[in-house]
C-alpha cells in the first residue's frame, strides 16, 4: 500500500474518532448528590456481547466512513493491494481493502474507548460509587442505588443524567444503569470536562 495513502486513511480514521468521542466544553450545573450513600453493587450484567457488539460497530463505522469521505479518492492502485498479482485491481480487491480501513476504524474507536475508561479520575468514581472490587473497577454499570435513582457505574441521578447524557450527545436512555458502558464513560468524562466534578465530591477523587 502507497504510505502517504495509508497515512492520509490514518489521518481520516483518527480524526473521525476523536470527534465522535471528544467531551465537548461548557460549564453548567448538574445539581448537587450531597448526602446519598453510594449504591451496592449490582451483579455484573455485562456478559459477553462482544461479537456482535463489533459486528454493530463495524456496520456502523462503514457507514461513518462512507458518510464522511474517510475512504480514499486517488487512483485504487494508490491504497489497494493487488491480492492475486495479475497486475489489475478488481472490485473484489477494493472492497477487501474497504473491509481493512473499516476494522482500523472499529480498533481506532475501541481502543479510545478503552482509554477513557482507565482515566484515573474515573477509575476512582467507578472504585467509591459502585465497585469496590479489583483494578479498573468495571463491574458496577449495571449498579442502582437502593435508596434513590442514582445508577450506573457513576451513580448519575436520572434527573441529571438525562440531561448530561443528552448534552454531551448520547441521549436516549431513562437511566444510567440502563446506557452501555461506553455511553456512561463518555458522559462521565463530559461532566468532568465541562466542571461537574464536584458531583463527586464525596468520594475524594
Amino acid at each position: 500500500m502507497n504510505s502517504q495513502a495509508h497515512s492520509a486513511d490514518s489521518t481520516c480514521l483518527t480524526s473521525s474518532t476523536t470527534t465522535s468521542v471528544a467531551a465537548r466544553q461548557g460549564r453548567w450545573s448538574i445539581g448537587s448528590r450531597s448526602g446519598e450513600s453510594s449504591s451496592q453493587q449490582a451483579p455484573a450484567v455485562r456478559s459477553s456481547r462482544r461479537t456482535r457488539r463489533v459486528g454493530v460497530l463495524a456496520g456502523a463505522a462503514f457507514m461513518a466512513i462512507m458518510a464522511t469521505g474517510c475512504f480514499p479518492t486517488g487512483p485504487v492502485e494508490t491504497w489497494v493491494r493487488d491480492l492475486n498479482g495479475d497486475g489489475a485491481i478488481s472490485a473484489t480487491e477494493v472492497d477487501a481493502q474497504k473491509q481493512v480501513i473499516v476494522q482500523e476504524y472499529v480498533a481506532a474507536v475501541e481502543a479510545q474507548q478503552r482509554a477513557i475508561q482507565k482515566h484515573p479520575f474515573l477509575v476512582c468514581v467507578r472504585r467509591h460509587e459502585s465497585d469496590r472490587g479489583g483494578y479498573p473497577h468495571i463491574n458496577g454499570y449495571g449498579a442502582q442505588n437502593p435508596s434513590s435513582s442514582a445508577s450506573g457505574a457513576y451513580q448519575f441521578l436520572s434527573s441529571s443524567w438525562r440531561t448530561l447524557s443528552a448534552r454531551a450527545g448520547h441521549p436516549g436512555y431513562a437511566t444510567a444503569a440502563q446506557a452501555p458502558w461506553q455511553v456512561q464513560d463518555a458522559v462521565a468524562l463530559y461532566t468532568l470536562n465541562s466542571g461537574g466534578r464536584s458531583a463527586w465530591n464525596g468520594t475524594g477523587c
